[in-house]
């Protein structure tokens, strides 16, 4: 599934799917902008950002784990999110 929002600095673009029990989520945020995304997974742990724990990816910021997700702040950029369900 995909979604996208045009904000005022530009298009938010985000592409999602869940296989095998794994989500995986592709997001762009554009420059100039951060964004709180919540990333469903009971396995916080297991939550990646291209390949690696997320919480030590670049421009990606553990914000609290909460009903179910992990939420972080992430900015400007594009982010391949993936996570054990």
């Amino acid at each position: 599934m995909s979604a996208s929002y045009d904000s005022a600095h530009g298009a938010i673009i985000s592409t999602w799917s869940v296989q095998n029990n794994q989500f995986k989520w592709d997001v762009a945020i554009p420059a100039n902008t951060t964004a709180t995304i919540w990333v469903p997974t009971t396995a916080t742990s297991s939550v990646k950002e291209g390949g690696k724990p997320a919480a030590t990816s670049q421009g990606v910021t553990p914000l609290r784990i909460e009903a179910g997700f992990a939420v972080y702040e992430v900015a400007s950029g594009s982010y391949e999110f993936t996570a054990a369900q």
